[in-house]
Parts: structure tokens; C-alpha cells; sequence
């Protein structure tokens, strides 16, 4: 073989060398980690707030659920927050309220509804009445607006007592839940539609305000249904196809760290401030009045869709504009 035949050899290896290997990299990149037997880093993002409760398991470890797992869990504020991350598609999954992920596929975004992580824990409390009977008439605050699943819920439960909107002063001027509990408790706000775990901090604060209503007990009069998804894990589709293996080992870590949280409120408390999620403080107190659970989607099918039904009647933007079709379930 001639100098020239070397040479010539010698510089296709040098120009192949970097191209094979960047091919192997994107290889990686579309889905072969599994079949190399890699671990996988799944970007989890949570709220603030009993959303990401369920999470608190997961901390452990530092996030290292098995040898072929890991999970950033990273904690932000709002939904807003969590949605422009998902968009940007840097959060694998994340925990949502579930009319918000109705929303998000509505609009496009390719995700999956892979379980129920919480169901309902509305109340109406008061520091001015003592029955639900005497609520007819009374000014009642609902949080996060008049397109919020609060808001819903309430003019389901307004319809099926055979009452409408006019028989009750509905106010929607403080959209925060953190904020309406504290006017609650200096009882500038008498009676309020409130989520956990601000009714249990509320309660705890003010021995002058009862619970009166229990909107979970309203919702299975009303529907049949026992009760209602308010939380939901949603799913990229790129991670899911790319990775099915890897979901299905953070899914089954997911359902037991919930497990955990329930069994376990004093321990769950801490990492859950530890998390940045809320204080321990609120936290433990309010975990057993939480309804934390874990359904994996195909099995919560229907009392998903009764919910989406049940919202888009009152309001089809809560939901989007229309129901999700099947292949939004994972």
C-alpha cells in the first residue's frame, strides 16, 4: 500500500472519528440509553403547596430511585411557571392541576396523563355561620378566580341543591389561597371555599371557624362519582417514547413515595420543607386531610373524564374548549 493510500486512510479516520461519534451521542440522545443500560435523570417539576406533596419521597437519596434512575425534582411557585417550563420542554414530567392539563393539550402541547396524584379537598368554612343552610345569602370567597376548579365545583354544587349564583354573593377578589387564609383567620373574610392545607392551618388558628361544608361529600351527591381529580401527573411524549422503561420504574417510585407521605407525615414534613414545598409546620398537620393518592391513568379513566365533563358544561375554557381525546391518556 502506497503513501498516498495511507494518508488518504489516516484522514478519513480523523474526519469519521468525531461524526461516528457524534451519531452515537445523538443515538443516546433519541432513546438507546435504556438498551445501553444507562441511568436515566428525569426533570420532575412540582408546586408549591400540596401539589407536590406526593413528591416528598422521591427526595431520598438524593433522588437516586435505582441504578437506572435518578430524579431532579425542582419546586416552583405557580402553574404558570410550570407550564412555560414544559413548553420549553425541559421538565420530563409534572405535577399539574388537572383542568391545567386538559388545557395544555388542548393547545397542542404534546403530553400524556399518566396518573392521578390527588383528589379533591375543598371545604367551606366560616367563622359566621354554623349550618350549610344558613350559606344562602352569605358573601363566600372563592380563590384563584372565577375560571378556578374551586369556582367550578361551586356552581355544580349551587345547581344540584336546585340554587344558582344569585342566591349567593360570590367574591373572587383575593385569588391567593395562602392570602384568603389569613384574612380568614383575623376574620376580615367570614366564609370561604378553601383548599388543604389552608383549612387545616385555619382551623388550627381560629377556634371561632368551623367547617361547615365538605365539597368532596356535595360532588359524590351530585355525580355518584366518590370523587374528584384535582391533581395530575403529566408525561412529555418525547420522554415516554423515548424512555417507556425508565416511566414506568419513576411511576411505580412515585406510588410509593405517596404511600410514604401518608404513613409518614411527621418524617414526609421535613423533606417536604427541606423541598421548599412549605413548612413542616403546615405540612404534617395537613397531610392526612390531604386525599394523596396515586391512580395510574388508564384506571382513573372515567372519573377523569366525568370531572372534564362536569367543567366544560360550567365553563369549556376551564378544559380547553373541548375534551381530551383518548390519546391523552398514557
Amino acid at each position: 500500500m502506497n503513501k498516498k493510500i495511507l494518508s488518504f486512510f489516516a484522514i478519513a479516520l480523523i474526519v469519521v472519528a468525531p461524526v461516528f461519534s457524534q451519531a452515537a451521542y445523538e443515538a443516546q440522545r433519541n432513546g438507546s440509553e435504556e438498551n445501553l443500560n444507562e441511568s436515566v435523570n428525569l426533570n420532575l417539576a412540582v408546586m408549591a403547596g400540596p401539589t407536590g406533596f406526593g413528591s416528598a419521597g422521591l427526595s431520598q437519596n438524593e433522588g437516586k430511585i435505582d441504578d437506572t434512575l435518578s430524579v431532579t425534582t425542582k419546586v416552583y411557585s405557580s402553574p404558570t411557571e410550570v407550564i412555560a417550563q414544559i413548553a420549553k420542554g425541559t421538565e420530563d414530567v409534572a405535577a399539574l392541576p388537572s383542568n391545567l392539563a386538559a388545557v395544555l393539550y388542548n393547545k397542542g402541547l404534546k403530553i400524556k396523563l399518566a396518573a392521578v396524584i390527588g383528589n379533591g379537598m375543598l371545604s367551606v368554612i366560616s367563622s359566621d355561620v354554623t349550618d350549610p343552610s344558613q350559606l344562602v345569602g352569605e358573601s363566600i370567597s372563592i380563590p384563584g378566580g372565577p375560571a378556578s376548579t374551586p369556582n367550578q365545583l361551586a356552581k355544580l354544587l349551587i345547581s344540584d341543591n336546585g340554587l344558582t349564583e344569585d342566591d349567593f354573593d360570590l367574591e373572587y377578589g383575593v385569588t391567593s389561597s395562602a392570602q384568603l387564609s389569613q384574612l380568614l383567620i383575623a376574620e376580615k373574610v367570614k366564609t370561604a371555599l378553601l383548599p388543604e392545607p389552608f383549612v387545616t392551618m385555619v382551623l388550627s388558628s381560629n377556634k371561632n371557624i368551623k367547617k361547615i361544608y365538605d365539597a368532596q361529600y356535595g360532588y359524590k351527591l351530585a355525580t355518584g362519582m366518590d370523587n374528584y381529580p384535582m391533581t395530575v401527573l403529566v408525561v412529555q411524549d418525547k420522554f415516554a417514547q423515548e424512555y417507556p422503561e425508565a416511566l414506568k420504574v419513576f411511576l411505580k417510585a412515585y406510588e410509593g413515595s405517596t404511600t410514604f407521605v401518608v404513613s409518614n407525615p411527621e418524617e414526609a414534613g421535613t423533606l417536604i420543607e427541606n423541598m421548599g414545598i412549605m413548612n413542616q409546620s403546615m405540612a404534617t398537620p395537613a397531610i392526612p386531610n390531604c386525599n394523596l393518592t396515586y391512580v395510574d391513568a388508564k384506571d382513573a379513566k372515567s372519573e377523569i373524564n366525568s370531572y372534564y365533563e362536569m367543567l366544560f358544561n360550567f365553563a369549556p375554557s376551564s378544559v380547553g374548549g373541548s375534551l381530551p381525546g383518548d390519546d391523552f391518556y398514557l
